[in-house]
């Protein structure tokens, strides 16, 4: 019985979406017939020990079994299984399942990047003058000129330790590798966004009048005026030397009140108009212009910043990221 079929039988009974995709049909096809039922913690460790030498028949002696399984008594011409390996490995599928089960609205609206250690870092957005300047016959090329934004990160640790003890083999739950780790991976998802959006929404400095990324009133709500004016207002951000950043709005970040209207902007060729007025043209002008992000912690009353009626009009996170600095314009905020 070789480990990856061992594997595949723990990520079979503990029912992994992705199993398939995992594992060839031959080796799930050997799981599956040798473990109809399910495969248990012991069981599993007994196939180990068997595979290392262990000449017993049952559990009744777990100590021994626990010494052959993970190779304290290994004999020659035995074939090994590294079974600290498949517990390892199968907790870690199941970490992943966990941890991509969670909103990760998050990850669509920023850019990412690595450190090398847990010191505060400086990043820099250049700026200044750089557009090309014509150039004479024969002449020469100007310089431009570079300027900095800088803003700072720091990375921090999370995290739980799992382990398996004496309690999990006696009964026999192959949940503490499948079902114990896809809710720590579900834990890990959860803290990501608990971090990322209490830095996000409270941006009450950032997104001001005076950085002419803010707009408020009843005429701001989400629809297609309110997209209008927005678009508008984001279109007519400058950089530092006056002149348009140049960077298209690509992203609307709504919170779940909104997703439906959202959606509706986005996929909807034409909205129509129930008034009297007969003259009101009913093509959507902003189908298809505008992706759209829905986070449920936008309108979460645990961070400060919620609303319900709150949105966000950004660029695409490769062209220019939306930050938490105090100064440029990353994006367009419209609270309401």
């Amino acid at each position: 019985m070789g480990g990856q079929v061992l594997e595949a039988a723990c990520m079979l009974t503990g029912k992994s979406a992705k199993v398939e995709e995992l594992y060839d049909e031959k080796t799930l096809e050997a799981a599956s017939k040798r473990f109809r039922g399910g495969i248990g913690l012991q069981e599993l460790l007994l196939e180990a020990a068997w595979a290392n030498g262990y000449t017993g028949r049952n559990f009744r002696d777990s100590r021994s079994v626990l010494r052959f399984a993970f190779g304290q008594n290994i004999q020659a011409a035995f074939s090994t299984i590294d079974i600290g390996g498949i517990l390892s490995n199968v907790a870690n599928k199941f970490l992943l399942e966990g941890f991509f089960s969670v909103e990760r609205t998050w990850r669509n609206i920023t850019s990412v990047r690595n450190v090398s250690d847990f010191k505060t870092v400086t990043s820099y957005r250049l700026v200044g003058k750089d557009q090309y300047e014509k150039v004479a016959p024969g002449g020469e090329l100007k310089h431009g000129t570079l300027g900095e934004l800088a803003y700072t990160n720091k990375a921090d640790t999370y995290g739980l330790l799992l382990s398996i003890d004496r309690r999990d083999i006696i009964n026999d739950d192959l949940g503490a590798i499948t079902t114990v780790p896809r809710k720590l991976g579900r834990g890990s998802g959860l803290k990501i966004n608990d971090v990322f959006w209490s830095v996000f929404m409270n941006n009450a400095a950032f997104f001001v009048a005076g950085n002419n990324n803010y707009l408020t009133g009843a005429d701001t709500t989400l629809s297609i005026d309110g997209l209008t004016k927005a678009e508008v207002a984001f279109l007519n951000q400058v950089d530092p030397d006056g002149k348009p950043i140049g960077i298209m709005p690509q992203v609307i970040l709504v919170p779940t009140a909104l997703s439906a209207m959202g959606t509706m902007l986005f996929k909807s060729l034409e909205i129509r108009d129930t008034t009297a007025d007969k003259k009101s043209p009913i093509a959507n002008p902003h189908a298809g212009k505008f992706r759209v992000e829905v986070s449920r912690y936008l309108s979460n009353t645990q961070y400060t910043g919620f609303s319900d009626k709150a949105w966000y009009l950004l660029a695409e996170p490769a062209d220019l990221p939306v930050t938490q600095e105090t100064t440029g314009n990353r994006g367009l905020a419209r609270p309401h």
